[in-house]
């Protein structure tokens, strides 16, 4: 892990497998972004202008470490199509029942492929 406060981004998690790649964290003013490198992004923000700047931090950080626990204990399923032209996650954590899987994506966790 690298942690660099002043450029973006401004953590970064080494990748276990090269076909995940490394996981990236951006401070991006009202909202941080988080790349999970070969795979996908997505937007943490909470999206509701009724709350303080400093409730607005908060709940920011812990929706990313909560996300960031979850991944790091392989309790988020990652896919992408061949070549990473598109990818996403599903957090296993907070799914309901079985992730319906396509037969045209790659399926990982944080620590090892996927199998189902």
């Amino acid at each position: 892990m690298a942690i660099n406060p002043v450029d973006n981004p401004i953590v970064r998690f080494a990748a276990v497998q090269k076909e995940v790649g490394d996981v990236l964290i951006y401070d991006d003013g009202d909202e941080a972004t988080v790349y999970v490198e070969n795979i996908s992004h997505g937007h943490f923000n909470p999206y509701d202008e009724t709350i303080t700047q400093e409730q607005r931090e908060i709940v920011v950080t812990e929706d990313v470490l909560s996300f960031l626990q979850a991944l790091f204990a392989d309790r988020v399923l990652l896919h992408t199509a061949p070549g990473h032209r598109m990818g996403g996650w599903t957090r296993l954590d907070l799914h309901d029942g079985p992730v319906e899987l396509s037969p045209g994506q790659r399926y990982y966790l944080w620590s090892r492929p996927y199998e189902a």
